[in-house]
């Protein structure tokens, strides 16, 4: 389901093919196959017996391209667009390519440098390539085998600023120029028919060649300080490393190899007999170059990550699922549980009831009647109101009003805002603006409080405009009240009707001992209270 840790480092040459399985980053097997039919239906085989094991194909050929090249400076799809029309004007015809990005420039444009890499010969990879396609393999990439060895110098630790790197490998000699630890050439020369004494003049030669090449290709100057390092197995390259400094005139050193090796976790023995193990178990730990390959070549790859991601998601969601399952499952239990609980609370409680009430005495009247006695009880009680906030609200407005004194007082309780006095009213009953009043609909389930008031105004002189005004403030001031929500004035202390009967006479000298007094009869209607009557 997830990404396998084993893969496949296969080193391809112009004769041979190294194959190697490694487990993480420690190798496993290996096996060597040669160019031959015989061999490519055996590397088929082998493949067979590690399907869908990812692999790693390093390039060590002599047919390699290298051009250098400075870009404009872009980024995303227009990078891309430019660096692909390069490839095709440098290697139109090289199915295996690709631009290895070194860095930007220092001068004021700051441009992109490039390395074009490319095989201008594949002829050799068809066997292998053929086998891959075949068993539906997947093939991460095809590397070349410099780009690995910069690598080399990089963890190494050699800072020169020209550094040729000769290496001594199964396919001959490679030597790779590197310019600040970044690749820009590399020639590879087969060793065939070199014998051990012939080996110093054969290195100096090809350094030579190697050192023109680079002086035409203006990769160096006449005067550059070349560094040469010989990666060293046995003391027979400080031997040839002391015979090049005198010949040539180079600062050329050997080094340790084989304690790098193991540094890089690969058997000194192994690196002895097969030199090219050294890059394939870097390629191992996670160095991997620029992929020469087409995409299509590492098609079931790709279709393999995606395979990998949608079971990883499918993965996590499952798992997710089941916690949650899990989770709710062990919710759902502790409800049942608290349920359970309670059900046999009630249960106990209902039986110890029962006991008890076995012990009650017995009644005639049925429990629902019971009931219904208890809220009337109840409802009775609440409505146990008295005339207290009437008579607040009246000493309030007598206390604004003096002149006015009380002469009588009803109070009640009713569902009823038409209530009439006991003691009559007039036949019109008109507010204080001579407009009748108009009853609204009552609410028989709520009670309200009613008062009549009857009282006149003292030491009344006969001034009845005086009169009027006392009785208007008195009934503005109650209705100013917010616990007053109607007053009705009933009787006024004069009768200002047009069709009233004057009588008297102004000359008659006991007019003022016979004046009848001022009085006056108000209804008062306070606000609702939230009671309700029971139904």
């Amino acid at each position: 389901m997830f990404e396998n840790s084993k893969k496949l480092i296969l080193c391809a040459t112009n004769t041979s093919l190294t194959a190697g399985l490694w487990n993480g980053t420690k190798l496993q097997t290996y096996a060597v196959f040669s160019n031959t039919d015989q061999d490519y239906t055996a590397f088929s085989e082998y493949l067979g017996q590690h399907a869908d094991t990812n692999i790693y194909l390093i390039v060590d050929a002599v047919e390699e391209d290298y051009k250098l090249e400075s870009l404009p400076h872009t980024t995303g799809g227009a990078r891309r667009e430019i660096v692909e029309r390069k490839l095709n004007q440098f290697n139109r015809n090289s199915l295996y390519r690709a631009a290895h990005f070194i860095n930007r420039a220092a001068d004021r444009r700051k441009d992109d440098n490039f390395l074009f890499v490319a095989l201008s010969n594949a002829d050799f990879l068809q066997g292998w390539m053929d086998a891959i396609q075949a068993n539906h393999a997947p093939l991460v990439g095809v590397y070349l085998l410099p780009m690995i060895s910069q690598v080399v110098v990089r963890q190494m630790k050699l800072m020169a600023q020209h550094i040729l790197l000769c290496e001594r490998l199964s396919s001959g000699l490679r030597q790779t120029y590197l310019h600040n630890g970044r690749l820009r050439m590399s020639r590879l020369v087969p060793m065939k028919d070199v014998k051990p004494n012939q080996l110093a003049y054969f290195y100096l030669v090809e350094i030579d060649k190697t050192r023109l090449y680079l002086l035409s290709q203006r990769l160096i100057a006449a005067e550059t300080p070349l560094q040469m390092v010989m990666p060293a197995i046995d003391n027979t390259y400080d031997e040839i490393a002391k015979s090049i400094s005198q010949e040539q005139g180079l600062e050329c050193k050997a080094v340790n190899i084989l304690a790098y090796a193991k540094n890089v976790h690969i058997a000194s023995d192994l690196i002895q007999a097969h030199p090219e193990f050294l890059h394939m178990q870097l390629l191992a730990n996670g160095n991997v170059p620029d992929n020469l390959a087409p995409l299509t070549f590492s098609k079931i790859h790709n279709l393999n990550n995606v395979r990998r991601k949608i079971n990883i998601a499918t993965a996590c969601v499952a798992t997710i699922g089941i916690v949650l399952a899990g989770f709710y499952a062990w919710q759902g239990k502790q409800q049942k549980d608290q349920l359970q609980f309670i059900t046999a609370q009630t249960q106990h409680q209902q039986q110890q009831y029962e006991e008890v009430a076995k012990n009650f005495p017995n009644t005639p009247i049925p429990s629902t009647e019971l009931k219904i006695a208890a809220e009337l009880a109840q409802t009775i009680k609440n409505n146990n109101q008295s005339p207290r906030q009437l008579m607040q609200v009246l000493s309030k407005a007598f206390e604004v009003s003096p002149e006015i004194t009380l002469s009588r007082i009803r109070w009640t309780q009713t569902n009823d805002r038409e209530l009439k006095d006991e003691e009559g009213s007039p036949n019109s009953t008109t507010s204080q603006n001579n407009q009748p009043v108009v009853a609204t609909n009552s609410n028989p389930t709520k009670l309200i409080q009613v008062g009549f008031v009857n009282a006149e105004i003292k030491g009344f002189t006969g001034d009845y405009r005086a009169a009027l005004n006392s009785v208007n403030i008195f009934v503005n001031h109650l209705r100013e009240n917010p616990l007053i929500d109607q007053v009705v004035v009933l009787q006024e202390p004069v009768n200002v009707s047009s069709l009233a009967n004057l009588q008297g006479s102004t000359t008659d000298e006991n007019a003022t001992t016979e004046r009848p007094p001022a009085i006056f009869k108000l209804k008062i209607i306070l606000k609702p209270t939230n009671i309700e009557v029971a139904s």
